[in-house]
């Protein structure tokens, strides 16, 4: 038992990590709520998520409001702006299904398919270059794009993961209900989680170049 509660337990790490990952879901859920919010909720769970890839965590919710209060501005602006984009997205595709049929329809569907793809490729990226660096929005945007580019095999990984959520809910609905559980309680933070891990080198190449 003494054993057990020994930090280097890997049980215990576990157990903790787990933890940390169900307090960060929550807190980034409620940060959601305001809506408008949702941006920074975001910006500061990827914060979380990368100290605990890099084994610097200290204190889950200290981190988690110090980030969601140092990129509230800039997180606010992008989620506005991905907002609006998405909705557009989705008019187009209601608009799409009301007035167009045939091969015109499908042409036009992968078009609008290219570009949400693209939206949320360079938010896969956005927010955790807000959460680790300091710079402009219109920098952060520049880098994103860049490295939606350069890292396509990872961009096409985090998306993956992203919708996959989505995906799941609208073909398996069943299997979506059984794991229910887990989306509510840690999902947000076990896919940032994921991110931080697949974006982890990137970072680590991008500082070795300063």
């Amino acid at each position: 038992m003494k054993n057990f509660f020994n930090l280097d337990n890997p049980v215990f790490q576990f157990l903790t990590r787990i933890a940390d990952l169900v307090i960060c879901h929550l807190l980034c859920l409620l940060c959601c709520l305001p809506i408008v919010t949702i941006g920074a909720s975001f910006t500061a769970l990827s914060k979380c998520t990368q100290d605990m890839v890099l084994g610097d965590i200290g204190g889950t919710t200290r981190t988690f409001f110090s980030a969601f209060k140092e990129n509230f501005k800039q997180g606010t602006i992008v989620w506005l702006c991905a907002a609006v984009a998405l909705t557009a997205i989705y008019c187009d595709f209601i608009l799409l299904k009301l007035y167009v049929d045939g091969p015109l329809y499908t042409v036009l569907a992968v078009v609008v398919l290219i570009f949400l793809f693209l939206i949320l490729a360079i938010l896969s990226y956005l927010f955790p270059l807000m959460a680790r660096y300091d710079n402009t929005v219109r920098e952060h945007v520049h880098n994103a794009a860049l490295l939606m580019i350069y890292k396509f095999p990872r961009t096409i990984a985090m998306v993956a993961l992203h919708i996959c959520p989505f995906l799941l809910l609208w073909y398996f609905p069943t299997i979506f209900l059984y794991t229910m559980p887990f989306w509510m309680f840690m999902g947000f933070s076990f896919l940032s989680q994921l991110d931080s891990t697949l974006l982890r080198p990137v970072f680590k190449e991008l500082e070795s170049l300063e």
